[in-house]
């Protein structure tokens, strides 16, 4: 039943057991027990699975289901193409700057893996390292910008293209600089990035909760799409 899932290399390797992205909606067929057997017969310990909907009285003998955020989509038709601010560069450095894990840090403990009482916050930490190390290493990022003061980053964006879409995995401001037009910046960068590299639509995403980062999306142009409802999947012991 592998046309319901798909192995992913990365997170595997992380928490070194199996880990699934499981088709968005297909949890409300009829056929959802066969498919969690499924997974726990292939040894899957934990499956991220998105619904167009709450789901409601979905249980499982083997998994616990977990509620974790109400996710908000947003694009915009990407029309920008100017010079950058004077603060902000392409990161070239073949390293990973402190200050970017540790900002990569802030933004993890404020998504789905920070929302996940089964991931320590010292997990979630090590996991957004890793993320940037590998944004770094171009292997989950295209491209990194970032946003500097005194020659300090205080900001920063990692950008992902894909079937010509442009994405933002990550994107955080040191909190001390929030309110400074450093987000604006850095969207303004990487939809001059995007439209240099034939994208058309840029697409973002954060959690209903953060009502902060939603406003100042909105106010660059991304429109809100319909919402999403992320879940983890844990395989019981």
């Amino acid at each position: 039943m592998s046309e319901y899932y798909k192995i992913l290399d990365w997170d595997t390797r992380f928490f070194d057991f199996n880990v699934v992205e499981i088709k968005k909606d297909v949890l409300t067929s009829i056929n959802v027990k066969e498919i969690l057997d499924d997974l726990a017969s292939s040894q899957i310990k934990l499956g991220y699975y998105t619904s167009s909907n709450l789901i409601a009285g979905l249980k499982s003998d083997v998994y616990e289901i977990k509620f974790i955020i109400k996710r908000i989509p947003l694009e915009k038709k990407i029309l920008i193409h100017s010079p950058f601010h004077e603060n902000i560069e392409l990161y070239k450095e073949d390293y990973v700057d402190e200050a970017l894990i540790s900002l990569a840090q802030l933004a993890g403990r404020q998504g789905r893996f920070g929302n996940d009482t089964n991931i320590s916050d010292t997990l979630c930490d090590e996991i957004f390292k890793n993320w940037m190390i590998n944004s770094v290493n171009k292997k989950m990022a295209s491209h990194i910008l970032v946003y500097k003061v005194a020659n300090k980053i205080v900001g920063f964006a990692t950008i992902k293209i894909r079937e010509g879409k442009g994405y933002s995995p990550l994107l955080a401001v040191d909190r001390k600089f929030e309110g400074m037009g450093v987000s604006f910046a850095l969207m303004r960068a990487a939809e001059t990035i995007l439209k240099e590299e034939g994208c058309q639509i840029a697409v973002g995403g954060t959690q209903e909760l953060n009502q902060k980062a939603l406003r100042v999306y909105q106010r660059y142009g991304l429109m809100p799409q319909d919402p999403e409802y992320v879940y983890h999947l844990w395989k019981k012991k």
